[in-house]
């Protein structure tokens, strides 16, 4: 090995080993047992969240990710994406994506489950019934520095979060 590579090594190592420890952040496995029985955060009648990575649980600081329960008659989900963008998969089901851009523009995508869908900051997204119950894994980011405090969102789930933070177990 070069010189170069190994003088490279040590600068990393010597980095990391200057980053302070934060207890709570930590790689680790999720089960589908434990996504399902996180706590929701209520977006819209019959829309809910269990927000399994985040700020305040977890210590992420680029994203935040969850998986979204829609009921078949689920009442409109809207947001304006100023802060984040976003990112979601359809596990089960099937998605109605409503985007609106700053002229009023509209457009429609008809999602079935394993398709993937981008929503950057900057428009105004709509999640409509389907009439199927739905399963919606998403990422978020850049994560607020609030965590999920200020997003217009149930503001007692973040300390919620906070509460359910774990912390790191030596892993042999």
């Amino acid at each position: 090995m070069s010189s170069y590579t190994d003088a490279k090594r040590e600068a990393g190592a010597a980095i990391r080993a200057s980053s302070p420890t934060q207890e709570i952040r930590f790689p680790r496995l999720f089960h589908p047992d434990e996504i399902r029985e996180m706590p929701r955060l209520k977006f819209a009648e019959g829309a809910e969240s269990g927000v399994f990575i985040s700020r305040e649980r977890d210590g992420s600081r680029y994203f935040s990710q969850g998986i979204c329960f829609h009921e078949p008659d689920m009442a409109d989900l809207t947001w304006q994406a100023t802060s984040w963008d976003e990112a979601f998969l359809c596990i089960s089901g099937k998605l109605h994506v409503i985007v609106v851009d700053r002229d009023g523009k509209e457009l429609n995508f008809h999602m079935e489950a394993g398709d993937h869908f981008w929503g950057p900051a900057g428009y105004k997204y709509t999640l409509r019934a389907t009439g199927v119950e739905t399963l919606n894994y998403w990422t978020t980011g850049p994560a607020q520095p609030t965590g999920w405090r200020y997003t217009g969102d149930d503001g007692s789930y973040s300390d919620l979060l906070i509460g359910m933070r774990k912390v790191a177990q030596p892993q042999s």
